[in-house]
């Protein structure tokens, strides 16, 4: 492969000594819309961090119609000992540089993050990443402002851009990603829009870095969702899409069969579902069925089990705003939990805040502050330790990292150099050069390129 030019973004140093259900988009004739953005300011006074447990208030899930709000904590004023205060936008690391990097051998543990390189030279403005060609890690697969699609090809210190021959239609978007007829190539769910309304794609691939085949597998007025999951428990990937009308807004999954088919069957309908969500599995039967929603900047949780259908309201601290969320199991006890980015609007700062689940409900559990500006995240084993870590960025060149501790906590701080990324791009976490470690990807519609933050020992 040749090296890859970087084209506007040059090679950044690292303000530090060297050492992933994805935004989702709506597209058509959508009429909800998630809650607006915060400022990123830069203050020093505010209330200290919370660790603190589960507050009292009411359990159980609401009716099938019904919307339980749930407690919250005294967020306290304790501070954080591990990355600063709430309310300041002055994070201090406390994950030095490991002595075993730039050694060249990958230990477990490291967090090896010197520089960011910038590839491309297009607004981007959709983006997955997966194995594309088979020879390394990871690659990424983007969408452009002209409508084209671009797969960019990573291996040990090279990247390859493949322009893709295809048009699938205008404004296309890459939605998710799954091995949808069981060949042993990832696939790709896209969407589109044409002249009858919004095209569903499943792409094909040909495990080389191109598309094999394009076929349209649903056609909507508009599409609000689009993922790739199991939702009938059978062992085969099928697509869930959520199209809204006036009222309400209704799932359509198409079942798929192993072999690339896939049959319609209409699914439960959703109260004023909004573009920002995660797809994700909160119950113990581990099925990822579960939305979360970011609505009027707080969380909604619809539950699916069976043909029952249950919604929670989150009820953080009223002062915080919530762009995205994660899901996963951070502490250990099989149950699905939250994490999500939010700006606190008291001090025009930003926080990671988690929710771990108990009992069926969802407390605040902690808060951390993270880089001002944030408005993206992901979730991602980012030292190979067996715990899952975070990473948050936004409108600032810093992102935030915060590594986990598999019981739940993420006391542990480090700054990483990324571009600017807005609210609407995508931010990912995955092993791009195969070497064991994994790197931080963004894609942005304003800085017009993919750009990495190479975590490399």
């Amino acid at each position: 492969m040749r090296i890859h030019p970087i084209s506007t973004l040059p090679i950044l140093l690292s303000l530090l000594s060297a050492c992933d259900l994805d935004i989702k988009h709506c597209i058509g004739d959508c009429e909800h819309a998630s809650g607006g953005s915060g400022g990123s300011g830069d203050t020093t006074e505010g209330p200290g961090d919370s660790t603190g447990g589960p507050g009292n208030g009411t359990e159980g899930p609401a009716t099938d119609t019904g919307t339980d709000t749930m407690p919250t904590t005294d967020p306290g004023t304790a501070t954080d000992p591990g990355g600063g205060e709430l309310g300041t936008c002055k994070i201090l690391d406390t994950i030095p540089a490991a002595a075993t990097c730039d050694d060249g051998q990958f230990a477990v543990g490291e967090l090896c993050f010197s520089g960011t390189l910038g590839f491309g030279s297009q607004p981007v403005t959709s983006s997955v990443v997966l194995p594309l060609d088979d020879l390394h890690g990871a690659d990424v697969l983007t969408t452009l402002e002209d409508h084209t699609l671009r797969a960019e090809l990573f291996a040990p210190l090279t990247a390859n851009s493949k322009p893709w021959g295809q048009v699938l239609g205008d404004q296309p978007l890459v939605r998710a990603t799954g091995d949808l007829d069981e060949d042993g190539v990832v696939d790709v769910l896209a969407s589109s829009i044409g002249p009858d309304g919004v095209s569903v794609h499943a792409l094909f691939l040909d495990g080389e870095g191109g598309l094999a085949v394009d076929q349209v597998v649903h056609l909507a007025e508009n599409v609000m969702t689009l993922d790739a999951v199991d939702w009938n428990d059978d062992g085969h990937l099928d697509i869930v899409t959520l199209a809204n009308t006036e009222d309400l807004d209704g799932l359509a999954v198409l079942l798929g069969d192993g072999d690339g088919g896939f049959t319609v069957s209409a699914g439960p309908v959703l109260e004023q579902a909004v573009p920002n969500y995660v797809l994700g599995a909160l119950d113990a039967d581990g099925r990822a069925d579960d939305f979360v929603f970011v609505d009027a900047g707080g969380g909604r949780i619809v539950h699916h089990q069976g043909n029952v259908q249950t919604q929670l309201l989150l009820a953080p601290p009223p002062e915080l705003e919530f762009h995205e969320f994660v899901v996963a199991d951070f502490d250990g006890d099989g149950l699905g939990d939250l994490a999500g980015v939010a700006t606190n609007n008291q001090f025009e700062t930003s926080e990671l805040v988690v929710f771990l689940q108990s009992g069926g409900d969802f407390p605040v559990t902690a808060r951390y502050p993270v880089h001002c500006g944030a408005r993206l995240i992901a979730l991602g084993d980012l030292d190979s330790d067996g715990t899952l870590d975070l990473v948050t960025a936004g409108d600032d060149t810093l992102g935030s990292i915060r590594r986990g501790d598999g019981q739940g906590g993420f006391a542990q701080h480090k700054r990483v150099s990324l571009d600017r990324l807005n609210e609407g791009d995508a931010l990912h976490i995955a092993d791009l050069e195969g070497d064991g470690s994994p790197d931080i990807i963004g894609s942005g519609h304003q800085i017009g390129m993919v750009v990495v933050a190479y975590n490399r020992p």
